[in-house]
């Protein structure tokens, strides 16, 4: 999961811009949930910054946080 603390970004999925990322936004946590390949490439539109973290963090650091990623999935799933 990869939350962008400076910059702008997009996700694209073949040659469809499917999502706008800026400064705040987080993107990686259907993969690193379900535990399936990435589903989109997120391009950079100007130099980032990015935090980075792995499964064991995300559940060490946001406990009950988890179960809003996991809604948050639903929004992912008109893009399949």
């Amino acid at each position: 999961m990869y939350i962008l603390q400076e910059g702008q970004a997009y996700a694209q999925i073949g040659d469809k811009v499917v999502m706008e990322y800026k400064t705040g936004d987080y993107f990686g946590e259907r993969a690193l949930m379900k535990g399936e390949p990435r589903a989109a490439d997120v391009i950079a539109k100007t130099d980032c910054v990015m935090v980075s973290l792995d499964r064991h963090s995300v559940k060490r650091l946001l406990g009950s946080l988890e179960e809003l990623l996991k809604k948050n999935l639903e929004v992912y799933e008109k893009y399949k």
